[in-house]
C-alpha cells in the first residue's frame, strides 16, 4: 500500500485538523448544512446516511466519475469485489436513487443484457449540494486554498475528486476499520445526525469532565424523523458503551469520551475530503489550489 494512503497518514492528518483553531467552527457549519438538507428531505437521507449505504453512492460515484463502470451489472461487479455491498444493496440504492429521479438508467443498445447508468441534473444538483457540507467547513479550516463546491462542475475535476475517494475506498480504508466505535451511531438510521446534535448541545455546556444537557427520546425522533424505540435503542447502546449516563430529571450526562468520539470522526472525515480535494495543509506549496472561477 502506498504509504501516502494508509491508515497510519490518514490519522495524521485527522490529528493535523483536530489542530486547527477553526476545527470546532467547522464541525458547526458541517451540521449547520447537513440539518437544513436532512430536512428537506428526511425520509431520504436517514436512510442514505447511514453508513454501509452511503459507502455503496460513494462507490457508485467513483465508479461512474472515474469511468471504471457505466452499467448496473459493472457496478454490482465492482461493489462485490471491492467488498463494498452485496449486489442486493447495490440494486436496492439504484432502485431508490432511479425512482428519485437521482439517477437514469437504459438498456444498452450494443448489449441489451446490460443496463446502463448516469446520474441527472437533479442528481448532480443535489451531490453538488450535498457537498458542501464538506467543502465549506474545509474552506473554514483553510480558507486560503480557495475552495469551490462549483468545481464538480468540471469533468476533470470530478474525476480527480472521485478517483482520489477511491484511493481509500477500495482499499478498505473506511471508518468501519479506523473508528469502528462510531458505528453505534453512524451504522443506524439518522445515527449520525443524532451524535452530531447532541454533540454541539455537549459542547455548549462543556465543563471538565463532559457535559451535562436536557435529553428527550421523543424529541430527537420528531427532529430526525425517527421512532423513539429507534432513539432509545441508539442512547442504550451509548450508555452501555460509557458514552452517557442517563438522569432522572430530564437530564443525561454526556462523558468526554463521547465528545472525544465524535472530534475523532469529524476529525476523520474532514481529513478524507481534504484528502479528495488534494489539499495537504503542512505542504502548502505541492497543493493544487482549486480557484474560486471553477
Amino acid at each position: 500500500m502506498d504509504i501516502h494512503i494508509s491508515s497510519r497518514a490518514l490519522l495524521h492528518r485527522r490529528d493535523v485538523i483536530k489542530n486547527n483553531p477553526r476545527f470546532s467552527e467547522a464541525i458547526k457549519e458541517h451540521y449547520r448544512i447537513n440539518d437544513a438538507i436532512y430536512k428537506k428531505q428526511p425520509l431520504f437521507y436517514k436512510t442514505m446516511l447511514q453508513e454501509s449505504r452511503f459507502n455503496i453512492v460513494l462507490s457508485m460515484c467513483c465508479f461512474v466519475f472515474g469511468n471504471q463502470a457505466s452499467s448496473v451489472s459493472d457496478i454490482k461487479e465492482l461493489c462485490t469485489r471491492y467488498k463494498i455491498a452485496s449486489p442486493n444493496s447495490v440494486i436496492a440504492i439504484i432502485t431508490l436513487l432511479r425512482t428519485t429521479h437521482r439517477i437514469k438508467t437504459w438498456r444498452c443498445s450494443e448489449d441489451r443484457r446490460k443496463t446502463m447508468i448516469e446520474p441527472t441534473a437533479k442528481g448532480l444538483e443535489e451531490l453538488k449540494r450535498y457537498m458542501s457540507g464538506a467543502f465549506l467547513p474545509v474552506s473554514i479550516l483553510y480558507p486560503d486554498y480557495n475552495i469551490n463546491i462549483n468545481l464538480l462542475d468540471d469533468t476533470g475535476q470530478r474525476h480527480s475528486f472521485f478517483h482520489r475517494a477511491a484511493e481509500y475506498l477500495f482499499r478498505g480504508v473506511t471508518f468501519k476499520k479506523i473508528l469502528p466505535e462510531v458505528g453505534l451511531f453512524i451504522d443506524k438510521d439518522g445515527g449520525r445526525m443524532i451524535m452530531l446534535y447532541l454533540y454541539l448541545q455537549a459542547i455548549k455546556n462543556k465543563n471538565a469532565h463532559g457535559a451535562i444537557i436536557e435529553y428527550s427520546a421523543s424529541v430527537l425522533a420528531r427532529e430526525f424523523f425517527v421512532s423513539r424505540i429507534h432513539v432509545n435503542r441508539i442512547m442504550k447502546s451509548a450508555q452501555e458503551a460509557g458514552y452517557f449516563k442517563e438522569r432522572e430529571n430530564g437530564f443525561i450526562t454526556i462523558h468526554a469520551s463521547f465528545i472525544e468520539l465524535v472530534e475523532n470522526y469529524a476529525g476523520l472525515y474532514f481529513a478524507y475530503v481534504t484528502h479528495y480535494l488534494n489539499i495537504h495543509p503542512k505542504e502548502r506549496l505541492a497543493a493544487i489550489r482549486f480557484s474560486s472561477t471553477v
